[in-house]
């Protein structure tokens, strides 16, 4: 700005005495143990993450959207800034409560099905697939089914977001799950913290969740998880024709999320 005051050169010197060894605000790769001056504010929850990273920079008022497994519809809300809305359940909106929940946004387009067909929706129509929390409880058959009859209902270059269940990934996240790192970045070190966080970390411990054993079957039984795998299904996913970008997205720690497209 013309004929300002301000001397830029003092204004870097300012920091000569400052951060020795470099500012080191926390390892931005360790999502238990972040050390940052955030604190309590240094962790959002894995829905609000995938939310950023998996909705947000997809969702347009020009997009025709579709989600799969809508339930109450807590996901189907951060949709609603869509065009369209269309949703898939094995239940029904009335049992599931979702109109109630949403307010009946006339943009919401919901079918209860019967099957994997997807012969409710029109063909080469959907730009934005979402699903969270409903295909692992889907069987593999069931998935890929899901993948082929979806794949003629899409438009070229559509994004697809689908969470599946991965024993493995579960198993290690469970294994490598620290409540000490998140103990540490909401409570300040002081003596009574250091009691009350002895008695956290040994009740944690004790109801730590069990790994999953391998199942090989695929025998429905209700609200079970089947092991699709990331790695299984984005080979399925290719199969099919689709480009598999990322075959975990990496917003959920415990469940895979896979991201491809239709070319």
């Amino acid at each position: 700005m013309a004929g300002s005051s301000h001397d830029e050169s003092a204004e870097l010197k300012s920091f000569g005495s400052l951060w020795e060894g470099g500012y080191f605000e926390g390892d931005p790769l360790d999502p238990y143990r972040s050390g940052s001056t955030y604190r309590g504010m240094g962790f959002v929850s894995v829905l609000f993450a995938t939310y950023i990273a998996c909705i947000k920079p997809y969702i347009t008022p020009s997009t025709i959207a579709l989600e799969i497994g809508p339930g109450r519809g807590a996901w189907t809300r951060t949709l609603l800034g869509a065009k369209e809305v269309w949703a898939l359940d094995a239940l029904s909106a009335e049992h599931n409560g979702t109109l109630k929940y949403l307010g009946n946004p006339p943009n919401l387009i919901y079918h209860q099905v019967e099957d994997f067909s997807c012969s409710v929706l029109p063909e080469n129509h959907f730009d934005y697939v979402f699903s969270f929390g409903c295909l692992c409880h889907v069987s593999f058959g069931g998935i890929t089914a899901y993948a082929r009859n979806l794949f003629p209902k899409l438009k070229s270059g559509a994004h697809c977001f689908w969470m599946v269940a991965d024993y493995k990934k579960f198993n290690s996240a469970i294994d490598r799950a620290d409540p000490t790192g998140l103990w540490e970045n909401v409570l300040p070190r002081r003596p009574l913290y250091g009691l009350l966080q002895r008695l956290f970390l040994r009740l944690a411990r004790k109801h730590r969740r069990p790994p999953i054993k391998p199942d090989a079957s695929d025998k429905p039984s209700p609200g079970r998880w089947y092991d699709a795998g990331s790695k299984r299904t984005a080979a399925m996913l290719r199969e099919v024709g689709y480009c598999v970008l990322d075959d975990d997205v990496g917003s959920c720690l415990r469940d895979p999320i896979l991201h491809f497209q239709k070319p």
